[in-house]
């Protein structure tokens, strides 16, 4: 489009807003709201707004064929439940008794009646726009007419949106068959649908005064989608406000703090104080510890000081070990001894209520007015194997050192997560409680680790986000580097039932969320394991080139189970080519399955799955591998591994090693993932041989074939966006 083009739309579509809300009008009428959208390029019906008999029949005569007709008024939105709406009107004499009816059932409400052609659509969408608090507008499309509500098929996308964004919205819903060839009739117009999506995101973008738009039905006319029906919604409070950010915080001394201070520490590691300097000892931290106590005293070997002002130097982090109302004063002093950072653990502030949020607005203005970035309060400190720090408190915490960083709002989901972590053997190189967020958030962490050198994939716990912006800022830029993986807690559906558009009804928090997660390249999931399988997938294992999926089993009924989660996930099963099969013939039993999932009869033992394997990771028609049944598989041979009391098995066999040594030496000369399932439960889940990859066990089928779904989809992002 031309920059005059451009400009000419602009300069109408302003003057038709800008009339309506001089006018203190709460939205446009339907024929203002196809003027807008006609300026736009959305396509609308053929029509003309009337006042009269006269001018209503002479209109029709001009349209001619079948008409619908429509009263207009500015305070009237729902026509088709207060009967406004009649459809098929045909000659002079129906059109003048229609415009009479219309008159009378609209009373003084009555400013218009809009007659326009009838749409004959064979198929009703919904195409929508609610302005979200957090995120801004959110472009909304769906099934039409009373399936809109009834049914709640509706995908979401923030706008503005990308070519590919809004190519992509009509594959999100469930209906989308409906897109297609139709009962004789030819599939939708793609293009034009793509560019009705853009077109409402840009009124969006252009009017931060229009809280809602609504076009339900968006009728499809042979092929091609037409704007029947049009509401715009004003709202004096629908412009999203920029949330300001005055102070720039100090991650790294948070994160990678040459010393630290333990303020109200401890010799009892049933207290805070205690426990942290424990556990920091223990951990082996690097750096100069300074425990800091009123009374001194020596605490585990290591001499304290009775106030920060005593300290030899200012340490980069203190740790605040006191109470809820000694928070705002020690600040201050931290402020006063140039301390960069502090964390603040006590509860009581913003979680029990208003005036608990007043204390934590408090300590934020007396963090930020002294120059000391502040983490939390109500968290549970933080780990940073960087420094070797392990400064948690309560809970013993020592992960190993890796490529995966945790950012939690949630203590005890963040210290639930690490210890899985630990427990599985997945690294760690830095996790970190944020808490009540009162002045650093989850998203300035995200910021942070996206520089971070010793940091390969992020995982984020989250229940809520105060700056859709900042988060979809931080995301973009981060996703393009490094994968960030997002476990969203505390989602629920805040759309209000007395919206004024079928748009308002539909739209919610979860649905939002969701919808800028998909395009700024946020991989999410749903419980606890899918986020450490996620995190470790991302960091350890290569990303797969596309979705074709080999399936490669030791027996024939962990193969089916694995075939299904492959298609539930929306994965390929890879289709062997006949060389594989031809080379395999010589390696298997004549009575293997020759198909996918390869079945190796239980044969997988000695030099064949290995073989097996070789050949098809290097097959051009495979794209990732499940592995299933090869590992802890119980044998009555001389290597039996001894067992754990809890049942699992303390190591591998020497023919298990070679495998896992191979499974890692296959990922870096092919490039392609390949994740194990053992028969039966293994210690561990990821192992290093030294190479670029890390050899990873998942649980079940469906673990892996999960893990391969998200991996496959942030590839193909990646792809699109690099």
């Amino acid at each position: 489009m031309s920059t005059q083009a451009r400009n000419s739309i602009e300069a109408a579509a302003s003057a038709l807003v800008s009339a309506a809300l001089a006018a203190g009008r709460g939205a446009l009428d339907e024929w203002e709201s196809k003027a807008l959208f006609a300026a736009y390029g959305i396509p609308v019906p053929a029509g003309a707004l009337v006042r009269s008999e006269a001018e209503a029949v002479e209109a029709a005569e001009r349209l001619g064929g079948k008409l619908a007709m429509k009263a207009v008024g500015s305070d009237i939105h729902h026509k088709t439940e207060a009967g406004l709406v009649v459809l098929g009107v045909t000659g002079a004499d129906a059109v003048a008794e229609t415009f009479r009816l219309l008159q009378q059932r609209s009373g003084t409400a009555l400013e218009g009646v809009l007659v326009e052609q009838l749409i004959a659509g064979n198929r009703e969408f919904m195409v929508g726009m609610k302005r979200d608090p957090l995120f801004g507008p959110a472009v909304a499309f769906g099934l039409g007419g009373v399936l809109t509500e009834a049914l709640g098929d509706v995908a979401l996308a923030l706008a503005p949106m990308s070519e590919g964004d809004a190519e992509e919205l009509p594959e999100l819903i469930r209906a989308k068959r409906l897109l297609g060839p139709f009962r004789g009739y030819p599939p939708v117009d793609r293009v034009a649908l793509a560019e009705i999506f853009q077109a409402i995101g840009r009124i969006a973008v252009d009017f931060p005064e229009i809280a809602e738009i609504d076009v339900n039905p968006l009728l499809v006319e042979g092929g091609r989608p037409v704007a029947a029906d049009a509401l715009v919604i004003f709202s004096a409070e629908s412009a999203n406000k920029p949330v300001a950010r005055n102070f720039q915080p100090d991650l790294r001394a948070v994160l990678s703090p040459a010393s630290v201070a333990i303020v109200g520490a401890s010799g009892d590691v049933a207290k805070w104080g205690g426990s942290v300097l424990r556990n920091i000892l223990d951990g082996g931290y690097t750096g100069t510890i300074y425990p800091v106590n009123p009374k001194g005293g020596v605490f585990f070997g290591v001499q304290a000081y009775a106030s920060l002002e005593e300290l030899p130097e200012a340490p980069d982090l203190a740790l605040l070990a006191v109470g809820a109302h000694q928070i705002a004063g020690v600040l201050e002093q931290c402020g006063r001894r140039g301390i960069r950072a502090a964390v603040a653990i006590a509860a009581g502030f913003s979680e029990t209520g208003e005036s608990g949020a007043e204390r934590e607005r408090e300590i934020a203005r007396v963090a930020t007015d002294s120059r000391v970035t502040l983490i939390g309060p109500n968290c549970m400190g933080l780990i940073s194997n960087e420094r070797q720090l392990h400064a948690t408190g309560f809970i013993v915490l020592h992960p190993p050192k890796g490529k995966l960083s945790f950012a939690s709002q949630s203590g005890n989901i963040g210290t639930q997560i690490v210890n899985a972590c630990e427990r599985r053997g997945i690294g760690i190189d830095k996790f970190i409680s944020v808490g009540n967020e009162a002045q650093v958030s989850a998203i300035d962490v995200l910021d942070y680790l996206r520089d971070d050198p010793n940091t390969d994939s992020i995982m984020l716990y989250l229940e809520g986000v105060d700056d859709g912006q900042h988060f979809l800022e931080a995301t973009r830029r981060t996703t393009l580097r490094k994968p960030v993986t997002v476990l969203r807690g505390g989602l629920t559906e805040l759309g209000s039932k007395a919206a004024a558009s079928h748009t308002g009804a539909m739209a919610g928090s979860a649905a939002v969320f969701q919808a800028a997660a998909r395009q700024s390249g946020v991989i999410t999931c749903t419980t606890t394991q899918e986020l450490v399988d996620l995190g470790a997938c991302l960091a350890y294992l290569p990303l797969p080139k596309g979705r074709r999926v080999a399936i490669v089993t030791n027996g024939g009924g962990a193969g089916v189970l694995a075939a299904d989660e492959v298609a539930r996930n929306g994965l390929v099963p890879a289709e062997f080519p006949p060389e594989l099969l031809e080379a395999l013939d010589g390696i298997l039993p004549p009575f293997w399955s020759r198909r996918n999932p390869l079945d190796m009869v239980a044969t997988a033992g000695g030099d064949v799955g290995p073989r097996v394997l070789k050949l098809v990771a290097e097959c051009d028609a495979v794209d990732a591998i499940i592995m299933l049944s090869v590992l802890g598989v119980p044998n009555t041979g001389d290597d039996v591994r001894p067992a754990c009391d809890d049942g699992e098995y303390a190591g591998f066999s020497p023919w298990e090693t070679a495998f896992v040594r191979m499974v890692s030496e296959l990922m870096e000369s092919t490039g392609k993932p390949i994740i194990n399932v053992p028969d039966t439960p293994i210690r561990g889940s990821l192992f290093n041989f030294g190479g670029l990859y890390w050899p990873i066990v998942l649980a079940s089928p469906q673990a892996a074939a999960s893990a391969l779904d998200r991996m496959a989809w942030y590839a193909a992002y990646r792809r699109e966006h690099e």
